[in-house]
C-alpha cells in the first residue's frame, strides 16, 4: 500500500507574462503549508516526488524551508516531468481557433487584470472540449495522451515506492484531477470539473492498494483554516 499526499502548487503568477513562478501570495501559501506539515510530527514522508515545473519546485522549496526551520529532515527529492501540468496555452489557443466567441476574454484582448470568474468559465469550456477528444489532432498532447502520461508517471511512482510508504507529491491541478478521476471512476468531463475545483496549495490524499487508487480526502486547506485566512484561498 502506498499513501500519496498530493499537493497542488501554490498560486502562480496569473497576471504576469511568465505564469510558471509563484506569486508573493503563492509563496505565503506554500510556506504556511510547509509549517503546518512540519508542525505535526505524525506526518512524515518516505519519499518526495515533484514535477519539473518551476511552480512545483518553488512550492516544494517553501515546504523544505519550513521543515528545516522546525529541525526536521526530508528525503531526497525525485523530479518526474511526468507529473507536469498539460500545456494550458496550447489547449486554450486550439479552443479559441474554433470558438471565436470566447475571444473577448482572451488574455491579449483584456487590458489590465483579468476577471477571474470570466476566465474560469472560459477555461472550463475549453477543458471540457479538450476532454472530449475533439482537439487531439490539433495538439501535441491531446487528452488521451495526457491521461496516458499521468498513468505512466503513477506506475513509476508506485513501482519505486510500493509497500507501506507515504509519498509527498507536488504537482498541478490537472494531475490531481486525473488521480481523483481514477479513484472515483467518473467520466472525463468530471475530471475537468475536479481540476477546476482544486485550490492552490490544497492537499488531496490517495492510497494505492491492490492495483487501485482510492481517494481519502480532496482539496483540503488545513493550513489556511484559521479565522481571517479565507482571503488566502485562490484557484489561480
Amino acid at each position: 500500500m502506498t499513501e500519496i499526499l498530493a499537493i497542488r502548487h501554490a498560486q502562480a503568477s496569473f497576471d504576469a507574462d511568465d505564469y510558471d513562478q509563484l506569486s508573493p501570495l503563492g509563496e505565503d501559501q506554500a510556506l504556511r503549508l510547509g509549517c503546518w506539515l512540519a508542525a505535526d510530527h505524525d506526518i512524515g514522508f518516505d519519499a518526495i516526488v515533484v514535477g519539473a515545473m518551476r511552480r512545483h519546485q518553488q512550492t516544494l522549496s517553501a515546504i523544505e524551508r519550513a521543515f528545516a526551520d522546525a529541525g526536521r529532515t526530508l528525503p531526497e527529492v525525485e523530479i518526474d516531468p511526468g507529473f507536469n501540468e498539460f500545456d494550458h496555452g496550447a489547449v486554450l489557443s486550439a479552443f479559441l481557433a474554433t470558438h471565436p466567441q470566447h475571444r473577448p476574454i482572451d488574455r491579449d484582448a483584456m487590458p489590465g487584470p483579468r476577471d477571474r470568474m470570466q476566465v474560469a468559465r472560459y477555461l472550463l469550456a475549453a477543458l471540457r472540449h479538450w476532454a472530449s477528444g475533439a482537439m487531439d489532432a490539433q495538439l501535441d498532447e491531446g487528452w488521451f495522451r495526457f491521461r496516458a502520461r499521468i498513468d505512466a508517471a503513477m506506475t513509476r511512482l508506485t513501482e519505486r515506492h510500493h509497500g507501506r510508504e507515504r509519498v509527498l507529491l507536488v504537482t498541478s491541478g490537472g494531475v490531481v484531477g486525473q488521480l481523483a478521476q481514477r479513484a472515483l471512476e467518473v467520466a472525463d468531463t468530471r475530471s475537468v470539473d475536479l481540476n477546476i475545483a482544486i485550490r492552490n496549495s490544497a492537499i488531496s490524499e490517495f492510497v494505492v492498494f491492490d492495483g487501485g487508487v482510492r481517494l481519502l480526502s480532496f482539496n483540503q486547506l488545513p493550513h489556511l483554516s484559521a479565522p481571517g485566512e479565507r482571503k488566502l484561498w485562490t484557484h489561480f
